[in-house]
């Protein structure tokens, strides 16, 4: 079955951190603060491990945890970090 050919799509766009106008600027863009990004992450994994968002009580523990993502320490390592917890164990 034939399908239409819709309107080209707008990739850019302007976020708080400056405009972008493609996926690989995007990147770029979070990659210049390598420290928000790992901690973003760490709290969502957290989050998801968890089953409850961390809380203000929590932060030490994540700092500490996302400061090790700024080594360039893998994924798989974070996860197994999170697992080892005191967050994940005792929550």
């Amino acid at each position: 079955m034939p399908y239409l050919q819709g309107p080209k799509v707008d990739p850019g766009d302007v976020l708080a951190m400056g405009r972008v106008s493609n996926i690989d600027e995007f990147k770029q863009l979070l990659l210049k603060d390598k420290g928000q990004l790992a901690r973003a992450l760490t709290e969502k994994l957290v989050t998801y491990a968890t089953g409850a968002a961390p809380q203000p009580g929590d932060r030490e523990e994540i700092g500490r945890l996302s400061a090790n993502r700024d080594r360039a320490y893998g994924l798989r390592t974070l996860v197994h970090q999170i697992v080892q917890s005191k967050l994940f164990l005792h929550k």
